[in-house]
């Protein structure tokens, strides 16, 4: 055998030999990683083999989400360390040089690489091999080996890139996938919270009304989302007096319906010692201004019903002025109050006392009941409302069919558009 064949045959043998040792990790990689759906993992699996395989000193994965607004928004980072060297962090310009390129990179003497000329790399960065993770063309994280072992002073070869490339291009869909799935997790979980937190708020709200002698009373409210920030309440003082309450908190959804909980246990404590609605919502405005942010407020009717005397007490914090229907068909709109809670502190209130006569009627009712929109974006509207309430008042309907009336008045003028806001009423009829 001559010495160009034994030569060539040894160079064989290498390649042969690397193959197999290449074709090893792969496969120990894949299962390692194949089973599991626990992203951190499955990263530190990658990192940690990658690592032993090329023989670096120290890895990181960066997962990017290409849809958000910086798109060079590091999600989750993932690092390993094989000396005792301080970790180095994926620089912002080999990021943007990725998402760019979305191909492998080798850079064995950052200093002088005219691609990134004017960076400022960290000392203790002497070489850098990164290779792109991607979905369907689509760069989801990068792969990143940070300075090749003392044994290889010319830093990282062709043979270390075009494993890592392989080894990234195995893992991108796995690291996708476990992703993927913990988000689904999360939004489950979320969820599940968020259907325990309307099963709670709707034991909040009363689910009967209370008999009262002379009148009939009835509430409904209908969320925009699972959970809302409207709710009305029935809250017995004694023998003879109701304290009505109806409030809407800013926002929706959760955080509403969480303030509104609070908000509702600060006015149940307060019915217990405060006979007056405007010192009621005074100490209600005291607190929800001292603990909550300056951006959240609520708006809030709050009447003391005294069905011995037939008189209406009442106190309004910026919310919707109700109405009072009298049984001779005329009608007024109900105003005495003050500013929204949760606003400005110190904040003082008006009340006013109205007599019920018999048939009359009262309607307090939140914004969603107006702000109803159809497909021409025009909304329902107090003069709408009106007008129904005009009709519905004159069939001298229950007040829970008197509430379903205006509801579906309101919804049908919506229309097939989803639903604008919370919507809640309360109805109070004095009889004969």
């Amino acid at each position: 055998m001559t010495d160009v064949n034994a030569a060539q045959l040894r160079e064989e043998n290498k390649r042969l030999r690397r193959a197999v040792d290449e074709l090893a990790i792969l496969n120990d990689l894949a299962l390692a990683i194949g089973g599991s759906l626990d992203s951190e993992k499955i990263m530190r699996s990658i990192v940690s083999r990658s690592i032993r395989a090329i023989h670096a000193e120290q890895g990181d994965i960066t997962l990017v989400d290409e849809d958000k607004s910086n798109p060079s928004h590091t999600l989750v980072r993932s690092m390993i360390h094989s000396s005792e060297s301080s970790p180095q962090h994926l620089n912002q310009n080999l990021l943007g040089w990725m998402q760019i390129n979305k191909k492998p990179l080798m850079i064995n003497d950052p200093a002088s690489d005219q691609r990134f000329r004017n960076v400022n790399w960290d000392a203790g960065i002497h070489s850098v091999l990164s290779a792109p993770l991607m979905v369907r063309s689509r760069l989801i994280g990068v792969l990143t080996l940070y300075n090749k072992d003392v044994s290889s002073p010319e830093g990282f070869t062709d043979s270390d890139q075009r494993l890592l490339a392989i080894i990234a291009a195995q893992s991108g869909q796995v690291v996708e996938n476990a992703r993927l799935y913990e988000e689904e997790q999360a939004l489950q979980n979320m969820r599940h919270e968020i259907e325990l937190a309307a099963n709670i708020q709707k034991k909040l709200i009363p689910d009967t009304a209370p008999r009262l002698n002379g009148y009939q009373i009835a509430g409904k409210n209908v969320t925009a989302q699972t959970v809302g920030g409207d709710c009305y309440d029935f809250i017995k003082m004694d023998d003879q007096r109701w304290a009505i309450c109806l409030g809407d908190i800013s926002g929706k959804g959760l955080p509403a319906s969480l303030l509104m909980a609070n908000l509702q246990a600060v006015l149940r404590g307060h019915t217990l010692h405060l006979d007056h609605p405007a010192d009621i919502l005074k100490n209600a405005n005291h607190q929800l201004f001292h603990s909550t942010s300056p951006e959240k407020f609520a708006t809030l009717f709050l009447g003391i019903l005294d069905t011995s005397s037939h008189s209406l007490i009442y106190s309004i914090g910026g919310h919707e002025h109700p109405y009072l229907l009298r049984s001779d068909g005329t009608h007024l709109r109900l105003q005495a109050g003050g500013l929204p809670l949760g606003m400005l502190d110190g904040m003082e209130y008006q009340q006013e006392s109205i007599a019920l006569k018999p048939g009359d009627c009262l309607f307090v009712y939140s914004d969603g009941v107006t702000d109803n929109v159809n497909a021409d974006f025009e909304p329902f509207g107090e003069e709408r409302l009106e007008k129904v309430l005009a009709s519905v008042f004159s069939e001298k309907l229950q007040p829970d069919a008197f509430i379903d009336n205006i509801f579906s008045s309101s919804m049908g003028h919506g229309g097939k558009t989803e639903l604008f806001d919370d919507m809640t009423a309360v109805v109070l009829i004095r009889y004969d």
